[in-house]
């Protein structure tokens, strides 16, 4: 990839750009001069303060611009959740430079896309990963300084904690200003479909964005309080600055004040005014204490955790076995730290927890939520959970790389039904989101089949792809929106009730089929572990329905069984065609199933059968 492409094509100017101080290099010192003493990481039994942890991120600061690292210059970083992935990330962002996110499990070919196509001039990495590193460096005539986290540091490598210790750690020695207005972050999607897309972000967008999607990630909060069992009362208590009673929380003016109509956004911009504010660390700080089980190169982990300490100043705590995931040592996490929250990317961690909680009691009674977003959640699984621990919130949420917006569904102990998912409509504020017909534009009517597309803190687009950016970031009444790719449909209540992404569609006979509408109905079945569900070629139909199925340990199940079992609960031509038995689904080390290995497995294996 030998494009070039340059942040000015991307570059928003705000009213008080230069007047306000929204980046991460301005809130953690904030933090840092608020309640230096505080724990802000945990991994194992090592943990560092607000003070400690700032004056490392200045170390590697003011290290970085030794090496001659400059403002918009990208520097990758390559490791799984530590907390020194999180000192990088804050390090790189003090000098203006632009952290890059790389997967870890990315095979040489991959990796050498991202550093290539995002000119990284310098990489932090897990010495786990300098085989691949050496086999592309010579074709990288840009990346000069590989910075090698751990005790094995190559002779033209250098070691980051070698390269700290020489450094000033007091404060950053930068001849530059850093604003809301530069370049602040590069972030590449996923890639579970194909290569990676890097989103462009700049400090207004990615900070104040975060603050935002507490906002509206916690907002359905309210209106289900009042019904919420004793215990959950009491574990969001432990998060709030100021406790609410119970007899408050259930009484007619609160059930009143939470499900109003509200003539305005005043609340909503209050609270995003209060966000990283002293008055928020001082309060707040170290009351929340999130364990991060997802990856932070992935958008769900990084999106809570990154929100979380910008905001509020929370503590973070990351796992010492970062792959595989070992829920064991989650559990005796939360219960060893007294942990309150945890983020997850659904089944692939929530069906390993429920099955460890089931096996073993812990002591998890201060724990208040699990957030999960990036795959859907299956409501048979989140039931196991809540069996173990009924004062529990579990939260999904709608979101994207793309965006800062955190669309979400609590389910709790004592809903009716857990349900798939679904998220209220919100037209106007801080975030908003809509339904549209993608031709007309229009918001559909309840019942009608749309696309959800995202208002407000949104990135500035696709690195060095102007076409895709353009297809993806368009303009509607005067505001920019994302077109997010996920369908679904409006009810009379105005609530989304999404079906599928659009890549992810079968195109059966002629019929649309979405995959997780197929894949929700099989993770139902008692006797099925995990399920995914993908199109093979077909002389017939196009692409044959094909669901690929990780039964249950000791559950004999047949093709035909299945079939029968969708036939009763789907329109014919959604039931699959094909049912492969496999001991395990290909997943990206985010936790998200990997669509296009999940086809290919798919293809050889119906090939073979025939």
């Amino acid at each position: 990839m030998t494009k070039q492409d340059s942040f000015q094509n991307y570059r928003q100017y705000y009213p008080d750009g230069h007047k306000s101080n929204h980046t991460w290099g301005g809130r953690l010192e904030k933090i840092a001069k608020t309640i230096p003493n505080k724990v802000a990481f945990i991994q194992g039994e090592r943990k560092l303060t607000w003070k400690e942890f700032n004056r490392r991120t200045n170390r590697l600061a003011n290290a970085l611009l030794e090496l001659g690292v400059k403002k918009e210059d990208r520097v990758a970083i390559m490791g799984f959740n530590s907390i020194e992935w999180t000192e990088s990330y804050f390090g790189i962002s003090k000098i203006g430079a632009v952290p890059v996110n790389v997967t870890p499990r990315f095979l040489s070919n991959e990796l050498k896309y991202i550093l290539e196509g995002s000119d990284s001039v310098a990489l932090i990495a897990e010495n786990d990963n300098l085989g691949r590193i050496e086999e592309i460096r010579q074709e990288l005539p840009l990346l000069e300084h590989v910075i090698v986290i751990g005790e094995r540091i190559p002779e033209d490598m250098i070691g980051y904690e070698k390269l700290l210790a020489r450094s000033f750690e007091k404060k950053v020695l930068a001849p530059w200003k850093v604003t809301n207005e530069d370049f602040s972050f590069l972030f590449y999607t996923g890639g579970t479909t194909g290569y990676p897309k890097g989103t462009v972000w700049d400090n207004y967008g990615r900070v104040q964005g975060l603050d935002s999607i507490l906002i509206t990630g916690m907002a359905p909060l309210g209106k289900k309080l009042p019904n919420l069992p004793s215990d959950a009362i009491q574990g969001l208590n432990d998060l709030l600055p100021i406790p609410l009673s119970e007899r408050f929380v259930r009484s007619k003016f609160f059930h009143w004040l939470v499900n109003r109509e509200p003539k305005s956004d005043f609340s909503g911009r209050l609270s995003l005014r209060l966000h990283g504010s002293r008055l928020a660390y001082y309060l707040a700080g170290g009351k929340a204490k999130l364990v991060v089980a997802a990856q932070l190169f992935h958008g769900t982990a990084y999106e809570a955790n990154l929100s979380m300490i910008g905001a509020f100043g929370a503590t973070s705590i990351y796992l010492t076995q970062r792959q595989p995931f070992d829920p064991r040592e989650l559990w005796e996490t939360v219960e060893r730290n007294q942990a309150n929250l945890i983020v997850i990317v659904g089944d692939a961690f929530a069906i390993p927890m429920a099955e460890e909680l089931h096996r073993k009691n812990y002591d998890i009674r201060s724990l208040f939520a699990i957030v999960s977003s990036g795959v859907r959640w299956s409501p048979g699984v989140k039931k196991k959970l809540l069996q173990k621990h009924p004062g529990l919130l579990l939260i999904d949420e709608l979101g994207s790389t793309e965006t800062s917006s955190a669309y979400s569904q609590i389910s709790s102990s004592v809903d009716e039904d857990i349900s798939l998912l679904r998220i209220k409509i919100v037209p106007k504020g801080i975030n908003s989101t809509r339904v549209i017909n993608p031709e007309t534009k229009e918001d559909v009517k309840p019942g009608e089949r749309g696309e959800l597309v995202f208002g407000g803190f949104n990135s500035l687009g696709y690195w060095k792809d102007p076409e895709r950016t353009a297809n993806h970031y368009r303009v509607i009444d005067g505001r920019r929106w994302f077109y997010v790719g996920d369908e679904g449909t409006v009810d009379d209540a105005g609530y989304f009730h999404f079906i599928g992404r659009g890549s992810s569609i079968i195109n059966s006979g002629g019929e649309k089929v979405y995959a997780e509408e197929v894949e929700e109905t099989l993770m139902q079945h008692r006797h099925i572990r995990e399920a995914g569900v993908t199109g093979v070629p077909d002389e017939r139909w196009g692409e044959a329905v094909t669901a690929v199925i990780q039964p249950e340990k000791g559950a004999d199940l047949t093709p035909e069984e299945i079939i029968e079992y969708c036939r009763a609960k789907m329109a014919g031509y959604k039931k699959p065609k094909h049912v492969l038995f496999v001991e395990s689904l290909p997943r990206a080390a985010s936790g998200k199933l990997e669509r296009k290995g999940l086809r290919e497995m798919a293809a050889k294996l119906v090939a073979g059968s025939r």
